[in-house]
C-alpha cells in the first residue's frame, strides 16, 4: 500500500485590521465524485462545543486549473465539494477566511500586532485524510517571526517571514499552535532539552527571574518520570488585561495571563503554578489519558468520567512540583490546600454531583454555568485536586509510606510508553489496586463515584497535621449571612446565587431578586454586610426586594456564616512515624517561631 500523499496548507494574514486570515488547502489525488471538509467543533483540552464553523467565511473550491467547483454546506461544520469526472485524480483547492478576534488560548486572534492560531479553530479536516501528512506554509510579514512546535520542512531555528512546516497527520498539525509576530524569544535549557519562552502583549514579566525559575519547574517534573518526553518545548504567553488560563499540547503550551499580573509575590506564584500545571499535562492528559481522549472525533463530544484525574490530579501536582523545585515552601503548599478545602466546603453541589459525573458532564455544566451551579455541581478541577490529595495520603498511610499516588502515575505512564494508547477507564480502579496492593473499592465508591464528604481532616491527622477553621478575632461577633452572592450593576444589589439550605433560600429569596432594603434600611453594594452587623444569630429581618418588577417582602432568620478560612498546622508531639510520613509527602516543615518575649 502506497504512502498517503501530503495535504498542503497555506495561511496568510489577510486584513489584520478586520481580524481576518486566509487558509488555502490543496488536497491531492481526489479520486471520488465529492470531497468533504469538516471544521472542528471543539478543541482538545477544552470540553465545550465551540462551533468554530461560525468563524468561516468566503468559502470556495477550485480544480487544478483554477476553475470553480460547485459546493454546498451539508451541516453546520461540513462542506461538500462536487468533483466532476474531468477533475478526478487531480488536486482540489479549498479556500476560506477565518474571522479571529477571540483573545483566548483556544481560538484565533489576529490584529495588527500579532496572529495567534489554535489549529482546530482554523484548519479544516479533509474527510478520509486524517492520517495523511500535512505541509503548512505560513506567509507572515517579512519582519515577523513564526513560533510553533511543528518541525520545519527545512532549516533550523525560529523563522522570520515565510516558512514551511511538516506534520505526519492532522492530529499533530492542530496540536501545534502558531504565534506570529515581531516578538522576542527567550531560550533556556532544562533537563538537557531546549525550551523557548515567548510573550505577546505589553507585559511586565520578570524575564531574568523566569529564566532561572522555569527550568527548576520543568526539571522537577522531569525527575518524576525519568526525563522529558519531547525534544523541544515552546511556551507562548498571551498578555491580556485580565483572565488566566492555559491549553496543553504535546510539545508546547499556550498561556493567557494579565500583562500586569506579576507584580506581587502571590501573582508571580500564580504564574509559576500555571506553568507547572500546563507543563505537567505533557504527561497527564496528552499521553497518560483516557482512551477516548485520542484519537479524537473533532465533530462530537469525547465523553469521559476521568477528568478528575486528568485535570484535578494535575492541579494537585502543581504545588508538589513547586515545592520540589524549591519555589514554594511546604507551609505555603499546606496553606493552599486549606484554601482549596474552604472552596470545596463553600460548594453545596459537592454533595449532589460526584467528581466522576462532573467529569462526564463537563460539556454541559462546567463550561456552561447557570445560577444554581454552586448548588448542583462541583468542579472536577477543585474536587479532583482534593480527591488526588486524599488518595495520595491514604495510599501513603495504608502502606506505611511504601506506595504513593505517583506509583499509580508511573504505572499509567508505563502503559502509554508500552502501547501508545490511552487507558481503559473501566479498568482504572483495578490498575490502581494492582499497583499498590490495596482494595480501593470503598474509596472509589464513596469519593469518586459517590458524593460522601472527603475525610481530609482525619487522614491528615495520621501525618501529624490538623485541619481546622481559622478562629475569628476574639473581639468580633459571629459573622452573619443570608447565603447569597450578589452582583451590583451600578448601585443595585441583584442576587446571583442562593445557596442550598441557607437562610436566604429558607426565606424564599431567588436568583435575580433585587434587594432594596433590610428592615426598611436601604441596601447598597457596600452596605449589606454593615447592615447585618446590627443583628445576632437567630434574629429575624424583613428583606424588601423587587422580583420581576414587583415589590415584595420576605422574612429571613439570620444564621451564622460557615467558616470561610481554614488552616493546616502541625500537631505537637506526634509520633516519629507521622513526621516521617509528612516529610516524605510535603517536605520538612520549619519549626514554629518562638513566642514573642
Amino acid at each position: 500500500m502506497s504512502a498517503p500523499i501530503a495535504i498542503t496548507l497555506d495561511i496568510t494574514p489577510d486584513d489584520l485590521r478586520a481580524h481576518l486570515i486566509t487558509i488555502t488547502i490543496c488536497v491531492p489525488a481526489v479520486d471520488a465524485d465529492r470531497l468533504d471538509a469538516m471544521m472542528p467543533t471543539w478543541t482538545p483540552g477544552s470540553y465545550l462545543m465551540r462551533e468554530y464553523g461560525r468563524f468561516v467565511q468566503d468559502f470556495s473550491a477550485a480544480d487544478a486549473n483554477g476553475a470553480p467547483l460547485a459546493w454546498r454546506k451539508t451541516e453546520k461544520h461540513r462542506w461538500t465539494v462536487d468533483v466532476p469526472a474531468s477533475a478526478r485524480g487531480d488536486e482540489i483547492e479549498l479556500r476560506y477566511r477565518i474571522y479571529g478576534h477571540d483573545l483566548s488560548v483556544r481560538a484565533v486572534h489576529a490584529d495588527t500586532g500579532h496572529v495567534f492560531v489554535n489549529g482546530p479553530s482554523a484548519f479544516m479536516l479533509i474527510e478520509g485524510r486524517h492520517d495523511a501528512p500535512h505541509t503548512l506554509t505560513v506567509h507572515a510579514p517579512e519582519d515577523w517571526r513564526i513560533f510553533t512546535a511543528l518541525d520545519r520542512a527545512e532549516g533550523e531555528g525560529t523563522p522570520v517571514g515565510t516558512a514551511t512546516f511538516e506534520a505526519p497527520d492532522y492530529t499533530l498539525l492542530v496540536d501545534c499552535p502558531l504565534e506570529i509576530g515581531p516578538h522576542a524569544e527567550h531560550v533556556f535549557e532544562a533537563a538537557g532539552v531546549p525550551h523557548r519562552l515567548v510573550f505577546w502583549g505589553d507585559h511586565r514579566a520578570p524575564i531574568d527571574r523566569l529564566l532561572v525559575d522555569l527550568p527548576k519547574i520543568i526539571e522537577a517534573a522531569a525527575s518524576l518520570f525519568g526525563g522529558l518526553p519531547y525534544a523541544r518545548y515552546l511556551i507562548v504567553v498571551l498578555g491580556a488585561e485580565s483572565g488566566r488560563g492555559g491549553l496543553e499540547h504535546l510539545s508546547s503550551t499556550i498561556l493567557q495571563f494579565p500583562v500586569r499580573g506579576y507584580n506581587t509575590a502571590k501573582a508571580y506564584e500564580d504564574f509559576l503554578a500555571l506553568v507547572a500545571h500546563e507543563h505537567f499535562h505533557v504527561w497527564n492528559v496528552k499521553r497518560i489519558r483516557p482512551a477516548v481522549l485520542g484519537p479524537f472525533d473533532y465533530g462530537a463530544e469525547a465523553y469521559t468520567g476521568a477528568l478528575w484525574l486528568s485535570e484535578g490530579i494535575t492541579c494537585y501536582y502543581e504545588n508538589l512540583i513547586l515545592t520540589r523545585a524549591g519555589l514554594m515552601t511546604p507551609e505555603r503548599a499546606l496553606e493552599l490546600l486549606a484554601e482549596r478545602w474552604a472552596s470545596l466546603l463553600a460548594t453545596p453541589g459537592r454533595l449532589v454531583q460526584s467528581v466522576q459525573a462532573s467529569s462526564f458532564d463537563a460539556w454541559i455544566k462546567l463550561y456552561r454555568p447557570h445560577e444554581s451551579n454552586v448548588n448542583t455541581t462541583v468542579s472536577y478541577y477543585l474536587k479532583g485536586e482534593l480527591v488526588g490529595a486524599l488518595l495520595d495520603l491514604e495510599l501513603r498511610r495504608r502502606t506505611a509510606g511504601q506506595h504513593t499516588l505517583h506509583d499509580v502515575m508511573l504505572r499509567l505512564w508505563s502503559h502509554y510508553t508500552e502501547t501508545g494508547a490511552g487507558f481503559d477507564e473501566a479498568g482504572l480502579q483495578g490498575l490502581m489496586e494492582q499497583t499498590v496492593g490495596l482494595d480501593l473499592s470503598d474509596f472509589f465508591n464513596r469519593f469518586i463515584r459517590g458524593t460522601d464528604e472527603l475525610p481530609l481532616a482525619e487522614t491528615l491527622a495520621a501525618f501529624g497535621l490538623r485541619l481546622q477553621p481559622e478562629a475569628p478575632a476574639p473581639d468580633k461577633p459571629a459573622k452573619l449571612w443570608l447565603g447569597v452572592t450578589t452582583g451590583a450593576p451600578g448601585d443595585r444589589v441583584v442576587l446571583e446565587t442562593v445557596k442550598t439550605g441557607s437562610p436566604g433560600e429558607l426565606a424564599g429569596l431567588c436568583p435575580q431578586d433585587e434587594l432594596v432594603a433590610i428592615d426598611r434600611f436601604r441596601v447598597t453594594s457596600a452596605s449589606l454586610d454593615k447592615l447585618l452587623d446590627d443583628y445576632r444569630v437567630g434574629d429575624t429581618v424583613e428583606v424588601h426586594l423587587f422580583r420581576r418588577g414587583q415589590l415584595m417582602t420576605v422574612t429571613a432568620t439570620l444564621g451564622q456564616a460557615p467558616p470561610d478560612k481554614w488552616k493546616i498546622t502541625p500537631i505537637p508531639d506526634v509520633s516519629e512515624d507521622a513526621v516521617a510520613l509528612r516529610t516524605t509527602w510535603i517536605g520538612q516543615l520549619s519549626p514554629p517561631a518562638a513566642p514573642a518575649p
